[in-house]
Protein backbone atom coordinates (compact mmCIF):
# COMPACT_ATOMS: atom_id res chain seq x y z
CA UNK A 1 0.00 0.00 0.00
CA UNK A 2 1.10 3.68 -0.74
CA UNK A 3 1.99 5.71 2.23
CA UNK A 4 0.01 8.65 2.93
CA UNK A 5 1.67 12.31 2.46
CA UNK A 6 2.08 13.89 5.64
CA UNK A 7 0.68 17.44 4.94
CA UNK A 8 3.80 19.98 6.48
CA UNK A 9 1.08 21.84 8.04
CA UNK A 10 3.78 24.46 9.70
CA UNK A 11 4.60 25.09 5.97
CA UNK A 12 1.51 25.93 4.74
CA UNK A 13 1.07 28.32 7.88
CA UNK A 14 3.79 29.82 7.05
CA UNK A 15 3.11 29.98 3.37
CA UNK A 16 1.13 33.45 3.13
CA UNK A 17 3.57 35.38 4.67
CA UNK A 18 5.90 34.59 1.98
CA UNK A 19 3.64 35.27 -0.61
CA UNK A 20 2.71 37.96 0.69
CA UNK A 21 6.23 39.00 1.20
CA UNK A 22 7.61 38.29 -2.58
CA UNK A 23 4.52 39.96 -4.21
CA UNK A 24 4.76 43.10 -2.08
CA UNK A 25 8.06 43.66 -1.03
CA UNK A 26 10.68 41.69 -2.58
CA UNK A 27 9.11 41.74 -6.46
CA UNK A 28 8.79 45.51 -6.79
CA UNK A 29 12.89 46.06 -4.78
CA UNK A 30 14.21 43.55 -7.76
CA UNK A 31 11.86 45.17 -10.34
CA UNK A 32 12.82 48.44 -9.38
CA UNK A 33 16.15 47.73 -9.55
CA UNK A 34 15.50 46.11 -13.65
CA UNK A 35 14.03 49.65 -14.54
CA UNK A 36 16.67 51.35 -13.08
CA UNK A 37 18.86 49.57 -15.89
CA UNK A 38 16.16 51.34 -18.38
CA UNK A 39 14.68 54.14 -20.46
CA UNK A 40 11.38 53.93 -19.53
CA UNK A 41 9.02 56.81 -19.28
CA UNK A 42 6.36 54.96 -16.62
CA UNK A 43 4.28 53.34 -19.55
CA UNK A 44 5.04 51.85 -23.14
CA UNK A 45 8.15 49.81 -24.09
CA UNK A 46 11.49 49.64 -22.20
CA UNK A 47 14.42 49.75 -24.06
CA UNK A 48 17.70 48.02 -21.96
CA UNK A 49 20.50 50.34 -21.31
CA UNK A 50 22.41 48.67 -18.51
CA UNK A 51 24.16 50.84 -16.08
CA UNK A 52 23.81 54.31 -18.04
CA UNK A 53 21.59 55.85 -15.74
CA UNK A 54 23.76 55.50 -13.08
CA UNK A 55 26.67 57.13 -14.94
CA UNK A 56 24.41 59.67 -15.81
CA UNK A 57 23.98 60.16 -12.37
CA UNK A 58 27.59 60.69 -11.00
CA UNK A 59 27.62 63.87 -13.55
CA UNK A 60 24.01 65.19 -12.48
CA UNK A 61 24.56 68.28 -10.47
CA UNK A 62 20.95 68.53 -9.52
CA UNK A 63 21.28 65.15 -7.72
CA UNK A 64 24.79 66.64 -5.99
CA UNK A 65 22.32 69.42 -4.86
CA UNK A 66 19.99 67.28 -3.48
CA UNK A 67 22.45 65.29 -1.66
CA UNK A 68 24.22 68.51 -0.11
CA UNK A 69 20.62 69.76 0.73
CA UNK A 70 19.95 66.31 2.37
CA UNK A 71 23.19 66.56 4.74
CA UNK A 72 22.79 69.83 5.72
CA UNK A 73 19.12 69.05 6.90
CA UNK A 74 20.40 66.50 8.78
CA UNK A 75 22.52 68.76 10.86
CA UNK A 76 20.10 71.52 11.23
CA UNK A 77 17.40 69.21 12.39
CA UNK A 78 18.67 65.95 13.66
CA UNK A 79 21.02 67.14 15.79
CA UNK A 80 18.65 70.08 17.44
CA UNK A 81 15.47 67.08 17.67
CA UNK A 82 17.58 64.30 19.51
CA UNK A 83 19.55 67.08 21.84
CA UNK A 84 16.13 68.93 22.93
CA UNK A 85 14.15 66.17 22.80
CA UNK A 86 16.75 64.39 25.46
CA UNK A 87 16.14 67.68 27.43
CA UNK A 88 12.75 67.75 27.61
CA UNK A 89 12.66 64.07 28.61
CA UNK A 90 15.25 64.91 31.48
CA UNK A 91 13.23 68.11 32.85
CA UNK A 92 10.03 65.72 32.71
CA UNK A 93 11.27 62.82 34.43
CA UNK A 94 13.66 63.95 36.78
CA UNK A 95 11.18 66.81 38.11
CA UNK A 96 12.25 69.87 36.63
CA UNK A 97 8.93 70.32 35.01
CA UNK A 98 6.52 69.39 37.56
CA UNK A 99 2.93 70.91 36.35
CA UNK A 100 0.50 68.80 34.58
CA UNK A 101 3.39 66.44 33.16
CA UNK A 102 0.01 64.45 31.46
CA UNK A 103 -0.98 67.69 29.69
CA UNK A 104 2.96 68.69 28.50
CA UNK A 105 3.24 65.19 27.43
CA UNK A 106 -0.08 65.57 25.47
CA UNK A 107 0.85 68.98 23.66
CA UNK A 108 4.49 67.54 22.98
CA UNK A 109 2.80 63.99 20.95
CA UNK A 110 0.25 66.23 19.47
CA UNK A 111 2.43 68.23 16.11
CA UNK A 112 3.67 64.46 15.02
CA UNK A 113 -0.38 63.30 14.94
CA UNK A 114 -1.22 66.00 13.23
CA UNK A 115 -1.93 65.41 9.34
CA UNK A 116 0.72 66.55 6.93
CA UNK A 117 -1.13 68.24 4.79
CA UNK A 118 -2.77 70.86 7.61
CA UNK A 119 0.46 71.64 9.25
CA UNK A 120 1.36 72.52 5.29
CA UNK A 121 -1.31 75.08 5.29
CA UNK A 122 -1.01 76.24 8.89
CA UNK A 123 2.94 77.44 8.21
CA UNK A 124 1.81 78.10 4.83
CA UNK A 125 -0.34 80.68 5.88
CA UNK A 126 1.78 82.04 8.63
CA UNK A 127 4.38 82.66 6.25
CA UNK A 128 3.04 84.10 3.81
CA UNK A 129 4.02 87.28 2.77
CA UNK A 130 1.34 89.33 2.16
CA UNK A 131 -1.10 88.59 5.11
CA UNK A 132 1.07 85.88 6.94
CA UNK A 133 0.73 86.79 11.29
CA UNK A 134 5.13 86.07 11.13
CA UNK A 135 5.32 89.54 8.93
CA UNK A 136 2.37 91.18 11.15
CA UNK A 137 4.10 90.80 14.40
CA UNK A 138 7.41 91.70 12.82
CA UNK A 139 6.45 94.63 11.99
CA UNK A 140 4.71 95.31 14.77
CA UNK A 141 7.66 94.67 17.12
CA UNK A 142 9.84 96.72 14.45
CA UNK A 143 12.11 94.50 13.29
CA UNK A 144 11.19 94.95 9.64
CA UNK A 145 9.63 97.41 7.83
CA UNK A 146 8.30 95.67 4.85
CA UNK A 147 7.17 92.17 4.73
CA UNK A 148 9.60 89.21 3.62
CA UNK A 149 8.60 86.81 0.98
CA UNK A 150 9.39 83.74 3.02
CA UNK A 151 8.46 81.50 1.09
CA UNK A 152 10.46 82.21 -2.18
CA UNK A 153 13.76 83.22 -0.51
CA UNK A 154 16.30 80.66 -1.41
CA UNK A 155 18.82 81.51 1.50
CA UNK A 156 16.48 80.67 3.97
CA UNK A 157 14.37 77.79 2.66
CA UNK A 158 16.57 74.85 4.77
CA UNK A 159 16.27 76.88 7.80
CA UNK A 160 12.41 76.69 7.29
CA UNK A 161 12.35 73.06 6.45
CA UNK A 162 14.30 72.58 9.62
CA UNK A 163 12.54 74.65 11.71
CA UNK A 164 9.01 72.83 10.70
CA UNK A 165 11.23 68.99 11.02
CA UNK A 166 12.15 70.18 14.49
CA UNK A 167 8.56 71.41 16.16
CA UNK A 168 6.62 68.22 14.62
CA UNK A 169 9.62 65.90 15.64
CA UNK A 170 11.15 67.01 19.42
CA UNK A 171 8.02 65.92 20.99
CA UNK A 172 7.82 62.30 19.78
CA UNK A 173 11.58 62.22 20.10
CA UNK A 174 11.04 63.42 23.93
CA UNK A 175 8.23 60.98 24.69
CA UNK A 176 10.42 58.25 23.49
CA UNK A 177 13.47 59.36 25.77
CA UNK A 178 11.12 59.81 28.45
CA UNK A 179 9.88 56.37 28.18
CA UNK A 180 13.72 54.96 28.09
CA UNK A 181 13.97 57.30 31.67
CA UNK A 182 11.06 55.96 33.46
CA UNK A 183 12.73 52.10 32.93
CA UNK A 184 15.87 53.33 34.60
CA UNK A 185 14.83 52.97 38.77
CA UNK A 186 14.98 55.96 40.34
CA UNK A 187 17.83 54.47 43.20
CA UNK A 188 20.27 54.74 41.08
CA UNK A 189 19.70 58.62 40.80
CA UNK A 190 18.98 59.00 44.41
CA UNK A 191 22.56 56.79 44.79
CA UNK A 192 24.61 59.36 42.58
CA UNK A 193 23.22 61.90 44.30
CA UNK A 194 23.76 60.26 48.02
CA UNK A 195 27.45 59.67 46.88
CA UNK A 196 27.83 63.70 46.18
CA UNK A 197 27.24 64.26 42.64
CA UNK A 198 25.16 67.07 41.76
CA UNK A 199 21.79 66.67 39.14
CA UNK A 200 23.72 67.05 36.29
CA UNK A 201 26.72 64.99 37.14
CA UNK A 202 24.27 62.32 38.21
CA UNK A 203 22.82 62.53 35.04
CA UNK A 204 25.83 62.79 32.53
CA UNK A 205 27.93 60.45 34.39
CA UNK A 206 25.41 57.77 35.64
CA UNK A 207 21.56 58.43 33.78
CA UNK A 208 22.90 58.74 29.68
CA UNK A 209 25.31 55.76 30.05
CA UNK A 210 22.59 53.36 30.73
CA UNK A 211 20.55 55.38 28.09
CA UNK A 212 22.99 54.91 25.19
CA UNK A 213 21.56 52.17 23.55
CA UNK A 214 18.32 53.82 23.06
CA UNK A 215 20.48 57.30 22.00
CA UNK A 216 22.36 55.24 19.13
CA UNK A 217 19.07 53.94 18.18
CA UNK A 218 17.39 57.27 17.83
CA UNK A 219 19.65 58.91 16.58
CA UNK A 220 20.29 56.49 13.67
CA UNK A 221 16.67 56.74 13.00
CA UNK A 222 16.85 60.24 12.86
CA UNK A 223 19.87 60.39 10.52
CA UNK A 224 17.90 58.16 8.11
CA UNK A 225 14.86 60.12 8.62
CA UNK A 226 16.37 63.53 7.98
CA UNK A 227 18.09 61.99 4.56
CA UNK A 228 14.64 60.81 3.68
CA UNK A 229 13.13 63.95 4.52
CA UNK A 230 10.25 64.47 2.16
CA UNK A 231 6.61 65.84 3.41
CA UNK A 232 8.02 69.00 5.35
CA UNK A 233 9.64 70.77 2.48
CA UNK A 234 6.46 69.49 0.23
CA UNK A 235 3.84 70.79 2.60
CA UNK A 236 6.01 74.46 2.61
CA UNK A 237 6.79 74.71 -0.92
CA UNK A 238 4.64 72.93 -2.20
CA UNK A 239 6.05 71.54 -5.56
CA UNK A 240 9.00 68.67 -5.47
CA UNK A 241 11.61 71.33 -6.15
CA UNK A 242 12.21 72.67 -2.72
CA UNK A 243 11.37 76.27 -3.54
CA UNK A 244 13.29 78.71 -5.23
CA UNK A 245 16.03 77.25 -7.19
CA UNK A 246 15.55 74.18 -5.81
CA UNK A 247 17.29 75.00 -2.30
CA UNK A 248 15.60 72.67 -0.25
CA UNK A 249 14.81 69.83 -2.58
CA UNK A 250 16.09 66.42 -0.92
CA UNK A 251 17.21 63.28 -2.29
CA UNK A 252 14.07 61.87 -2.00
CA UNK A 253 12.07 65.20 -3.78
CA UNK A 254 14.70 64.71 -6.76
CA UNK A 255 13.70 61.04 -6.89
CA UNK A 256 9.90 61.26 -6.96
CA UNK A 257 10.61 64.83 -9.22
CA UNK A 258 12.33 62.41 -11.73
CA UNK A 259 10.04 59.35 -11.75
CA UNK A 260 6.98 61.26 -11.74
CA UNK A 261 6.78 64.80 -12.57
CA UNK A 262 9.66 64.41 -15.37
CA UNK A 263 8.25 60.55 -16.61
CA UNK A 264 11.80 59.84 -16.14
CA UNK A 265 11.10 56.46 -14.61
CA UNK A 266 14.26 54.49 -15.53
CA UNK A 267 16.73 57.83 -14.03
CA UNK A 268 13.95 57.99 -11.08
CA UNK A 269 14.53 54.47 -9.99
CA UNK A 270 18.27 54.84 -10.30
CA UNK A 271 18.15 57.94 -8.20
CA UNK A 272 15.97 55.85 -5.65
CA UNK A 273 18.69 53.32 -5.45
CA UNK A 274 21.75 56.27 -5.32
CA UNK A 275 19.45 58.02 -2.17
CA UNK A 276 19.80 54.04 -0.80
CA UNK A 277 23.54 53.39 -1.17
CA UNK A 278 23.77 56.96 0.84
CA UNK A 279 21.96 55.99 3.51
CA UNK A 280 23.94 52.56 3.45
CA UNK A 281 26.56 54.63 3.73
CA UNK A 282 26.40 56.93 6.30
CA UNK A 283 24.57 54.19 8.54
CA UNK A 284 27.83 52.55 8.29
CA UNK A 285 29.98 55.11 9.35
CA UNK A 286 27.94 56.53 12.28
CA UNK A 287 27.80 52.50 13.49
CA UNK A 288 31.63 52.72 12.46
CA UNK A 289 32.74 55.31 14.97
CA UNK A 290 30.09 54.18 17.66
CA UNK A 291 31.85 50.37 17.36
CA UNK A 292 35.38 52.33 17.47
CA UNK A 293 34.14 54.19 20.52
CA UNK A 294 33.06 50.91 22.18
CA UNK A 295 36.03 49.56 22.05
CA UNK A 296 38.08 52.33 23.07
Amino acid sequence: MKRKRKISWPIIFILPFFITYFIFNLFPILFSFYISLTKWKGFGPMEFIGFRNYASLLKDTAFYRSLLNSIILVLEAMIPIQTLGLIVALLLNYGFIKWGNSYVRNAMFLPYVTAPIAIGIIFSTMLDQNFGIVNVMLRQWGIISSNIDWLHNSAIAKPLVAFITNWRYIGYVAIIYLSGLQGISSEIYDAAKVDGASSPKAIIYVILPIMKPIIVFQTTIGIIGCLKIFEEPLMLFGDYKGGVGNAAQTMNMKFLDTAFVSGQSGYGAATGYAMFVVILIFSFLYFSIINRNKEE
